[in-house]
Order: structure tokens, then sequence, then C-alpha cells
């Protein structure tokens, strides 16, 4: 059956309280009738994903609640003023639509958004209401990630956030000025205070669960995480700016990783002729983001350009080791793990493979690094082998099908677009 199929029965699963005599076809109710005109921005998305940064891969479904929306934000393809399809799923239809594809084996786990059709308060009943019927009415206990909305009361983030494995409190920006300027009505401070809630409440949960309190029957999967969103390129802010806020929500804790969502203009916004930001620009900020998660690279040490940017000809671990030639080449036979992590070619699992059977007979020299798991296409030119050095290139431009002119200006086209690729972000 194709994802095509699924989603048509899925919809047709929303009309519990259609209109019609007994017998007659199925009409959906006002609020349920655009399901299919929605295009990129329909209610239901089946999507793999990676839960945790090597666990296995899972199938979520995705759920918008809604693409209405009270908000007009500037670069928003659900914005109020926006002429779209709506449509509205109330919590026991969204339920009753993940138990099915949950008996048809379609997806294992489920990932809520929603536009703001009206005060924060009621959108979050509605989600919360959604969340305990799956964990006390249906005994649920897989995976579940839901958006918090700016405007959420405490006690509200506090609740969802003791029913889902992982929240979003997306950030958009990382300062006042510049969220204002795409999104007049929303202000950070009002955001700030949801996600720094939800923050707390996850450090003191996992500190509470180190401590040894058993965990919740309703969530063995253990305390929430965190996670944040910001549009890049939508606002004059920097990489260097961007990066800043990241590295100050992290050292708050709780915080399990950050989006960056190239900026799309959307056809029909304010935003409509606005260049695009380079998809480059996205994978390169994500890629600056894993040095400083699982890399031990700190904030000072990310290399950006005049421009306060990171540079889109290398990724930001190479443009580090070109601008410390002091650092190399380094003798992999007897380099501290943290000093081989900082070798392009070389991750987490390929170094500590190294530190622990570089000494056997078996190791000795770019084979058998090759077989460790080192790119060694990248990581010969930074590397010496006892003493003797593997390689004289130091880095060769890698970039597949896109040199480096490509790579700058790709996404800055004026393309417009439907939706955007953070929507279900």
């Amino acid at each position: 059956m194709d994802t095509e199929t699924k989603l048509d029965i899925l919809m047709s699963l929303a009309a519990d309280d259609h209109e019609g005599r007994p017998g007659s076809d199925v009409v959906l109710p006002p609020r349920l009738r655009n399901m299919r005109k929605a295009g990129a921005l329909r209610p239901f998305n089946l999507r793999d994903v990676r839960v945790g940064s090597s666990g296995p891969k899972a199938k979520l479904f995705r759920i918008l609640m809604t693409n209405a929306c009270s908000f007009n934000c500037h670069y928003c393809p659900m914005r109020r003023d926006r002429e779209l399809p709506r449509t509205l799923l109330k919590p026991q239809e969204m339920v009753r639509i993940f138990l099915h594809v949950l008996a048809r084996g379609w997806a294992s786990g489920l990932f809520i958004t929603t536009g703001i059709p009206a005060h924060p308060v009621k959108v979050m009943d509605d989600l919360i209401t959604v969340l305990e019927l799956l964990r006390e009415r249906h005994a649920f206990r897989g995976y579940i990630h839901v958006k918090i909305v700016p405007g959420a009361e405490t006690a509200q983030v506090d609740r969802i956030t003791a029913l889902a494995n992982r929240v979003s409190v997306n950030l958009e920006a990382p300062c006042g000025d510049s969220l204002t300027a795409i999104a007049p009505e929303k202000r950070i401070e009002t955001t700030l205070v949801a996600l720094r809630r939800a923050q707390q409440r996850v450090v003191e949960g996992r500190a509470e669960e180190r401590e040894g309190r058993p965990r919740d029957a309703l969530l063995p999967q253990g305390a929430a995480g965190l996670t944040t969103q910001f549009v890049v390129g939508a606002t004059p802010d920097t990489d260097h700016t961007i990066m800043g806020k990241t590295v100050e929500l992290y050292a708050a804790g709780g915080v399990h990783h950050t989006h960056f969502s190239a900026f799309r203009p959307i056809r029909d916004t304010p935003l409509e002729n606005a260049r695009g930001a380079p998809p480059l620009r996205e994978h390169r900020l994500y890629q600056a983001d894993h040095l400083l998660r699982d890399y031990r690279f700190a904030y000072e040490e990310l290399v950006f350009g005049a421009d306060g940017n990171l540079p889109l000809a290398h990724d930001p671990k190479v443009a580090w080791a070109l601008a410390h030639p002091e650092q190399f080449p380094l003798d992999a036979f007897t380099a501290s793990y943290s000093a081989l992590l900082r070798v392009p070619g070389i991750g987490p699992l390929s170094a500590r493979r190294l530190v622990e059977q570089r000494r056997a007979s078996t190791v000795r020299g770019l084979s058998d690094l090759q077989k460790l798991g080192v790119a060694i296409t990248r990581a010969q030119g930074f590397l010496a082998w006892k003493g003797k050095r593997l390689g004289a290139e130091r880095w060769k431009e890698q970039l597949s099908l896109w040199d480096v002119e490509e790579a700058q200006t790709l996404g800055m086209r004026n393309d417009v677009f439907e939706f955007s690729p953070g929507t279900f972000r």
C-alpha cells in the first residue's frame, strides 16, 4: 500500500462525526473538507527518523492538528492572512487515527505540531488531552514528540513535559528584535518563558532519576528531552549569533539538540520575494552543532568568516583544522582520543576503535585505519603513523555535484515555495 493510499484511509477515519443519512457516502464535516486540498500542509505525514543520535531508526506518524493560525508571521505558510484551505482535527480524532496507524504497523511513534487558531491555553489543553488519552486510557508507552506553543501556562508545560518523550519550543530567531521583524505578534520573552520552564522540568526529572526515583509507568523511556528551532536566513542574524544562542541554551541543560531550517520564501507571504538561504548553510550549522555536542569543541573554536557566517567551502571541522596547521600532522599511533576527534574524517566511533586497537599488530597504516572507520580520503593529509606522514594533500574539496560557487548560491534564486521544511520540526 503506497503512502497516498494510507493517507486517504486515515483521512476517512476522521469522519466519525460525518454528516449525511445512514448508508450514504461519507461527507466530512466543514472543518475537515479541505484535508485533501491542503497539499504539502495536509494533516498527516509519515517519516523515518533516528530516535537519539545513535539509536535505531523508527517511523514517526506526524500530525498537524490544524493549519489554521491566529498569528500572521511573515515567513510562515500557515499565517493568518494567507489564502490556504484550512482543516482541524479534534483530540479524539487524532487519537483514533494514530491507534489505527499503530494497529496497521505503519508507524511506531508520534509527532504532533499545530497552528495556533485560538488562545494558546486552549491549544495546549487539546494537546494534553491527546497525550492523556494515549498514555492513560490506551496505555501507549512509545515515543511521543509534541510542540509546546508560546503562551502556555506553567502547569500545562509541566504536564505535557511529563507525558511526552520529547518536547519542542521553537525560538525561530536568536533575539527579540529579529523575531519581531518577521513575527510582529510574537515576543521572544513569551517563548523563552515556556522554553525555560520545559528545560527546568527536564533537568529536574533527570536529576530525580539519577537519585533513584523509579521511572513513571506512563513514560518508560525516561524524562523528556527538549528541542528548539531557528529559521536561518529570514533575518540578518549571523551563524555566529545563532550558534551563540544555541550554546547558551545547551549550558542551561535539558536541550537535546537544535534544529536549523533554511528560510524558504513562501507564496502569498510578505517575504515571498526575499531570497532563500542556501541549503548548505543549514547543513554547516548542523555540522557545527555536532562539533559542540559530540566532538568536544568549544564555541570559541568555531571558525566564522568576515560576514559572521560559517564558511560554505569547508565543513566546520575542516575549517578549524586548516586554521590550526600547528596541530598537524597528528600521530595517530600516540594521540589521545580527544585529539583524534579533531581530525577531519575521524568520528567518535572510529577514534574509540583506533585508541583500543592501534597497538595491535594488525594496524599498520591507511588501509587498516580505513577498516576502523576512518575516512582516509579526508584524514590522511592530517595524520602521521609512528612518525611517518600518511599523505601530502591536506584537504581535497569534495562537495559532491556542487562546486564552491554553486554551493554558495544554491537556494539563493528567487524560487517560491508552498510550504517550509521546518513545518514538521
